[in-house]
């Protein structure tokens, strides 16, 4: 195929069109990130449109789920070419394409108002559809202008070694994903973080966005006053839904409640699901911990996880954990007064986004590098 030539045009505007196409990249990368952080959000977020637009139960979770890595590797992946100039004819076109079909497309939610947010940046930064409609009204401007003006772009990559940038993307953006869903997310923008004070935030009305968070036992009491006021340790294996709950784990599960009878702490599983699946999930599990009830989408928030392992003490999250990271006998030999189980986990929020940061931004800036060196020796 003949390449397209490069037309001879001033300065400034070779400038304005490779500043619109760089903001456009990193927009589209900051985009991914978040829904690739939290994909099971963005899987949620996909159930609430389904649901709006009458078509909830359409497709499974697991499906929704990989539609969700599908759009946060799509979006990081033009991102990343977008940023670092590569294939920018087909890349400039893809994304042109992308907002010419969403932009009327959030238009209809800012008009109608069927979901309160469009999710496009997932927890981190909350726009109302309005918000979202504007926003992707400048973006389209941004696209359909480098588009149409690609050929001043200025790429950062040479063209032997962009299958390099691709293979590199594709790596970090798939075990990126990966660790994610098997892990809780690495960086959590929910009201439900560690460290929050449910008895503020829940009991004293303190954050309206815990507002639908109840808990009730068998009898529908409400005791929620209880289970947050306890002065203590609580476990709470939260399982929105038993009925699709993993039980890879269930034996340490199982262990947990054990060390929580030895050492006079209390554990409870808290679910959405009826009196007859739990009974299920009873026989086939052994559970001998109690059961109570709470709504699917405040539980679904707490915890990214089916099941997830939630830690209180006097009604503060100390931690969280998946189910496929449960703590083991090794990590409970002694009260949670004394092992590291028991505390909050070292963690630093501007550490782990300069990590996050790093890990998408280094490779590029190496091959960024290595094209700038093969272009001066050649």
């Amino acid at each position: 195929m003949e390449k397209e030539k490069r037309p001879t045009s001033s300065m400034p505007a070779k400038i304005s069109v490779n500043f619109c196409r760089v903001i456009l990249g990193l927009v589209f990368m900051f985009s991914g990130v978040v829904k690739a952080i939290d994909p099971v959000g963005t899987q949620i977020k996909f159930a609430d449109y389904m649901s709006a637009f009458g078509l909830g139960g359409l497709f499974s979770d697991n499906t929704l789920l990989i539609f969700a890595c599908l759009l946060a590797g799509f979006e990081l992946l033009l991102g990343i070419y977008m940023t670092m100039g590569a294939y920018i004819r087909g890349t400039s076109f893809l994304i042109a394409l992308f907002m010419l079909a969403v932009t009327p497309f959030t238009l209809y939610l800012a008009l109608k108002n069927p979901v309160d947010d469009c999710g496009c940046f997932g927890d981190v930064i909350i726009l109302t559809n309005w918000q979202t409609f504007w926003k992707n009204v400048f973006l389209l401007a941004l696209a359909l202008y480098v588009f149409i003006r690609r050929r001043l772009s200025v790429s950062f990559v040479v063209e032997e070694i962009q299958w390099v940038l691709t293979l590199v993307s594709a790596i970090i953006i798939v075990k990126f994903l990966v660790g994610n869903i098997n892990h809780l997310p690495l960086l959590d923008f929910k009201p439900y973080k560690t460290g929050t004070d449910l008895r503020q935030a829940v009991l004293n009305g303190q954050n309206p966005e815990m507002a639908d968070f109840f808990i009730m036992d068998g009898n529908l009491d409400d005791v929620t006053k209880d289970i947050l006021g306890y002065e203590g340790y609580t476990f709470l294996l939260v399982s929105p839904y038993l009925e699709s709950a993993n039980e890879r784990n269930i034996d340490l599960i199982n262990d947990i409640y054990d060390y929580c009878v030895k050492y006079g702490y209390r554990m409870y599983c808290l679910t959405s699901s009826g009196s007859g699946v739990i009974r299920e999930w009873s026989d086939n599990t052994g559970a001998e911990y109690s059961f109570l009830h709470g709504d699917d989408i405040p539980l679904q928030t707490m915890v990214r996880a089916n099941p997830g392992l939630v830690l209180l003490h006097n009604g503060v999250i100390v931690n969280k954990w998946s189910h496929l990271n449960i703590p083991k006998e090794s990590d409970l030999e002694g009260p949670l007064e004394s092992v590291e189980t028991g505390m909050f986990p070292a963690f630093d929020p501007l550490k782990t986004v300069q990590g996050v940061a790093l890990l998408f931004l280094m490779p590029l800036l190496l091959l960024g590098l290595i094209s700038l060196l093969k272009s001066k020796i050649q």
